[in-house]
């Protein structure tokens, strides 16, 4: 299965961020890394004025 995240505008599709080595999980609108407090959560990049929606295959 893979991830990534989606421009629901203009169909643009970009890979789920990595941070520690491995992917970031999308948590309450935002990425966070999992591995280590001081990584914490991340904004969703943005495209065509929107966040980016988190696509799971």
């Amino acid at each position: 299965m893979s991830s990534k995240l989606v421009c629901s505008i203009c169909g643009s599709e970009k890979s789920i961020p990595v941070c520690c080595e491995k992917s970031m999980m999308v948590k309450d609108g935002f990425l966070l890394c999992c591995c280590s407090d001081e990584c914490g959560y991340q904004p969703i990049p943005e495209c065509c004025g929107k966040k980016m929606e988190y696509i799971y295959h």
